[in-house]
């Protein structure tokens, strides 16, 4: 598939995540991400999903993995 890709293509920077605050004192807004929990409905409706993964992004490190 690469063979594709035009050199301006190849040549990009990939993208790299933020600062990540560990204090939770602190309330991110720089990512979008609600400092709220989702309500009732909204969490029966995803279903498996806790209150605390519905309101982050995933984490961009991956580093579970």
């Amino acid at each position: 598939m690469s063979r594709f890709f035009s050199d301006l293509v190849k040549n990009i920077t990939p993208y790299v995540p933020g600062e990540q605050p560990k204090d939770r004192r602190f309330i991110k807004l720089n990512t979008n991400e609600n400092p709220y929990p989702a309500s009732a409905k909204v969490m029966a409706a995803i279903g498996s999903v806790t209150a605390l993964e519905a309101r982050l992004y995933p984490d961009p490190q991956v580093t579970e993995l």
